[in-house]
């Protein structure tokens, strides 16, 4: 049963308008991942994910959709790291402080370049309210929205199914599971940066993007 009356920040009437969209959402999500999880493990993660974006969201205005899609995102995380579903592409997942510029921008990089051939995932240690604006406004210079994306924080289950994991400048801040290939870009945050500054980051990130699925890809040499 999903209870919106433990959310920090929903007020009575945000909590009367989720509640019906959130039980929606677990029952769709209990269809999917049945084979996997039970209904109780879905509640909570839908649970979990509403709060935590609750926490953090500067934006509201999307928060059970996202929510909803955070969810999607770990249970499918938990059914790669079961074995429940099959994954042959390269998992790799961008981590950073905020989840708010350079992890989204890393990760909309290789689905720009990569769509369908290798798996993307971003986090953040500690998620910001909203994504930079210059970071918007840089990705769209090259033809990729982020208009829809959000601050999300580096779940255990995401961190789980990962492969690759690329930290961005805050390796220290990372817990580190066996089996997992970790790497540190030394990229600083783009918080407070200009523009012209973003535009930087973003072109260095596509450069180390491609080289990256070069050599871990699926057409990389064994």
């Amino acid at each position: 049963m999903i209870d919106q009356d433990t959310a920090p920040h929903a007020t009575a009437a945000t909590r009367a308008l989720d509640r019906n969209v959130l039980g929606r959402t677990a029952a769709h999500l209990y269809e999917r991942y049945a084979d996997v999880v039970d209904r109780e493990t879905v509640d909570r993660i839908v649970q979990e994910s509403y709060e935590e974006l609750d926490r953090t969201a500067a934006v509201k205005t999307y928060l059970t959709a996202s929510a909803g899609n955070f969810a999607d995102h770990r249970l499918r995380s938990i059914a790669i790291a079961r074995g429940a579903i099959e994954s042959t592409s390269p998992r790799v997942l961008f981590v950073d402080d905020a989840n708010a510029g350079r992890s989204q921008m890393a990760a909309s990089l290789v689905l720009k370049h990569f769509a369908g051939l290798v798996t993307a995932r971003s986090a953040g240690v500690e998620p910001g309210g909203r994504i930079y604006d210059t970071a918007l406004e840089a990705m769209d210079e090259v033809g990729v929205s982020l208009e829809h994306a959000y601050p999300k924080p580096l779940s255990a289950d995401v961190h789980e199914a990962a492969q690759f994991v690329i930290t961005l400048a805050c390796a220290d801040q990372v817990q580190r599971m066996e089996g997992k290939d970790y790497r540190d870009w030394d990229i600083p945050s783009l918080e407070g940066k200009p523009l012209e500054e973003v535009r930087r980051v973003r072109d260095e990130l596509d450069a180390r993007v491609q080289e990256l699925i070069r050599e871990i890809g699926p057409d990389a040499e064994a």
